[in-house]
């Protein structure tokens, strides 16, 4: 059995984003999730490769919970960090193409412009520090067809998600209070996904590439949005982060440029507002 692409985490949001692409390029993918693949588990990483011998992996799989990661390091580490380095070790052995999924948390927040491939990650929470771990993993390979792609704020259809958290509170008649004080970039699924599968299908060096949809907002803003395109007439009221008391600090600002990403494949992602419509659209159909 041989297949173009083998997706890790394939029943998150973006894993199923990424199936439905492959499908609709004329292409073919195997999907794989917990707890069929361990990717701890070198032995059992191999014998997936092995057996579905996919042009690329799509690593999309990872432990994105951020409280939870903060509570468990160790088990963050293990499954972000030494899980994606072992996705790395066997697609190196086997001659295959990588695709990892890292994330803007790999910044520590402090910048005053958007952040470049090239800027110094310095994480700040557990979860930032497993998923930079896991890029450490992949770029000690040396692979000229490996790529990590940093991505923000990520929402779509079927999955746990900012619009859909907000929506289901504003719809349930609580108040809503958003934080201000953290600025960044969302990200719809769909394209992430075709970004994705772009890039695996040009000849783009190999490296870091950040993606995000265009646009950039403070959570508070992007709720505002969320309830505005949905047609709700209900006021988001303001907080700041420290009123969260939540596990794991959040970057304050978070903002990725994605201009080598656009050069790569020609084109932005959608404006944020134009991916919050259609996403909108398919959880309502």
């Amino acid at each position: 059995m041989s297949v173009d692409y083998l997706v890790t985490g394939a029943l998150g949001q973006l894993g199923r984003a990424v199936m439905a692409d492959v499908a609709a390029r004329g292409q073919t993918a195997c999907a794989t999730d917990i707890p069929e693949l361990c990717v701890e588990d070198l032995d059992s990483v191999r014998r997936w490769v092995d057996d579905k011998q996919p042009r690329t992996v799509l690593h999309c799989g990872a432990w994105t919970d951020v409280d939870g990661c903060e509570q468990q390091p160790d088990r963050a580490d293990l499954i972000n960090g030494v899980g994606t380095a072992n996705v790395a070790k066997v697609c190196a052995e086997a001659g295959i193409g990588l695709v990892y999924i890292s994330t803007d948390f790999v910044f520590d927040g402090n910048g005053e412009r958007p952040y470049l491939e090239t800027d110094q990650p310095d994480p700040i929470s557990a979860y930032g520090r497993s998923k930079l771990l896991g890029e450490q993993g992949v770029l000690e390979q040396g692979r000229s067809d490996f790529y990590i792609m940093r991505t923000s704020w990520v929402f779509g259809p079927g999955g746990k998600n900012f619009p859909a958290a907000i929506l289901a509170r504003a719809r349930s008649g609580q108040p809503l209070r958003v934080v201000t004080d953290q600025v960044g970039r969302p990200t719809m699924t769909h394209d992430l996904a075709a970004a994705m599968l772009d890039l695996c299908a040009s000849d783009a060096e190999a490296g870091i590439y950040h993606a995000s949809n265009e646009g950039v907002c403070s959570w508070h803003e992007f709720a505002v949005d969320v309830v505005g395109v949905a047609g709700l007439d209900i006021e988001v009221g303001t907080m700041h982060s420290s009123e969260l008391d939540r596990p794991a600090p959040r970057p304050a600002y978070s903002v990725l440029d994605t201009t080598r990403l656009t050069a790569a494949r020609g084109a932005p992602l959608p404006h944020y507002r134009d991916a919050l419509r259609r996403y909108l659209e398919e959880e309502t159909k």
